[in-house]
């Protein structure tokens, strides 16, 4: 009984040390998609899983670079992501492929080796070369028809959509612009074919040209305005003929008044008493006369 003991000991021991250990490395797994049927051009998606210890980190210098591998291989996209609980690796990569066969050729993704960092010793796993088939995008002799036409031609244009519905639409919506700015037109007088709407606009014009010291001249200014739409010289005692050719003009009556009285004092009675507040009121009538003009009173 006493011989078997030191092997007992020594058995246990064993086994401890042995549920103690653990691989650095759980999980390798390399996700691909189908091996064949890929033409020139066409992008190859690869997703590496590797499964650690946590105090395991990985050497970014160990993974592919983002640009040209070889002369018909580019790696356009390099993707990791590390769960840092768990320690679990995630590698994505997007290959696209340049080359163009002259018939189903056999080729390869180049593989290579990541590294683990741990406790300051580096631990490998390698990451094995996957084949694929690379088909042409044309035949090598160019066949023909029993007519004689060429077996490569373009492809059959697409039936044309209908236009009708979006033609109607564009052109109500042409007609509603014009329509609108031939109205904005007319309400500012700016149609040749309607020169009275703009009677009052170029007396405002050459009223804002004239200070104050220009008094008579701007009087001067809205009575050629008055005649031009009038037809004749308009005075005060024929403003009631004028209301009735124009009954639009009416909202102005009490400016109108004014206009004329004050007129007749600076004219012809010789007033030289005016102020600021006269220019004012006259300047006033002028843009009254304007908004009526423009259809806006």
């Amino acid at each position: 009984m006493k011989s078997r003991l030191p092997i007992l000991l020594f058995c246990a021991l064993s086994i401890g040390c042995s549920g103690f250990s653990r691989q650095p490395i759980s999980r390798f797994e390399l996700q691909t998609p189908r091996p064949f049927g890929y033409l020139i051009g066409d992008e190859i998606r690869h997703r590496v899983v590797v499964e650690t210890g946590k105090d395991m980190s990985l050497n970014l210098n160990s993974v592919p670079k983002q640009g040209e591998v070889n002369r018909w291989l580019n790696l356009n996209m390099v993707k990791i992501e590390t769960d840092g609980e768990t320690g679990d690796t995630v590698i994505d990569l997007v290959y696209q492929v340049f080359y163009a066969p002259n018939e189903v050729k056999m080729l390869a993704v180049p593989g290579f080796n990541l590294q683990f960092n741990q406790d300051g010793k580096s631990v490998e796993q390698a990451v094995p070369a996957w084949n694929f088939t690379l088909s042409p995008i044309k035949e090598l002799a160019v066949r023909k028809d029993e007519d004689g036409l060429n077996y490569m031609r373009p492809d059959a244009l697409p039936m044309a959509l209908p236009t009708q519905n979006q033609q109607l639409g564009i052109y109500a919506s042409l007609t509603l612009v014009l329509f609108t700015g031939g109205y904005l037109a007319y309400l500012y007088g700016y149609f040749p074919a309607w020169p009275k709407r703009r009677i009052f606009k170029r007396a405002a014009g050459e009223l804002s040209r004239l200070s104050e010291r220009e008094l008579e001249r701007g009087l001067a200014v809205m009575h050629h305005a008055l005649n031009t739409l009038n037809g004749r010289p308009l005075f005060k005692h024929k403003l009631s003929e004028f209301y009735q050719a124009h009954p639009e003009y009416r909202g102005a009556v009490e400016s109108m008044d004014w206009f004329f009285n004050f007129s007749n004092q600076v004219l012809f009675a010789g007033k030289q008493d005016f102020d600021s507040q006269d220019w004012r009121k006259l300047n006033d009538l002028c843009r009254l006369c304007r908004e009526i003009e423009c259809g806006r009173l």
